[in-house]
């Protein structure tokens, strides 16, 4: 693995932005999160706000910024899938050395591309879902409607749910499932090389 300068975690890089309209959550077993990320949802969502076609992610800042609850305390992370390919240079096997979670990643297809994030994502939810100490916590950094089903499955169980996204391109359709929404400060995020 090849090294680059050490990443400062990032400060409260998220913020609430919404009022939730799911229902209460259950009592929730631990404070684990689960976290679920659509790199390609996130990367055009940056790129339409402005971000640039250059933009690149740093999924180990993105995860730790997603592990914080409302008040900025870190949460564990139990489990994090990241739909798409992560550097060898990326702040965030870092992070993995350090919390030792279990790490999914979507098919990778021609090339090294990801492909069928959306059903991959969906897929590995419903599982977290049925076989993780429950309920728990999923954070979710995506906005299109695709996973309102995946969602509302995880409202019926009683998790929270939490969505990550840059303000640009958040489904109305996933408002009935989601405890807190959550604008992801992209300076935060940028992978510095």
């Amino acid at each position: 693995m090849s090294k680059k300068k050490s990443s400062q975690p990032p400060k409260q890089g998220a913020f609430k932005i919404s009022t939730p309209r799911a229902p209460a959550h259950k009592v929730l077993a631990n404070k684990k999160v689960h976290i679920f990320v659509d790199d390609q949802n996130l990367f055009w969502g940056i790129v339409n706000s402005g971000g640039g076609k250059g933009f690149r992610i740093d999924i180990g800042l993105l995860t730790l910024a997603a592990c914080k609850d409302t008040n900025g305390q870190a949460r564990f992370i139990e489990s994090a899938y990241v739909a798409g390919v992560i550097p060898d240079d990326d702040y965030f096997w870092e992070i993995w050395k350090q919390h030792n979670f279990t790490v999914n990643r979507g098919f990778l297809g021609t090339n090294n591309r990801s492909k069928q994030d959306d059903a991959y994502l969906i897929r590995d939810m419903t599982k977290t879902i049925c076989r993780s100490e429950a309920p728990s916590t999923i954070v979710l950094i995506a906005g299109d409607a695709d996973y309102g089903p995946a969602l509302q499955f995880a409202v019926e169980e009683g998790w929270r749910v939490e969505v990550f996204t840059t303000g640009r391109g958040v489904s109305a359709a996933l408002e009935p499932y989601v405890h807190e929404f959550r604008i992801i400060d992209e300076s935060q995020i940028k992978l510095q090389r």
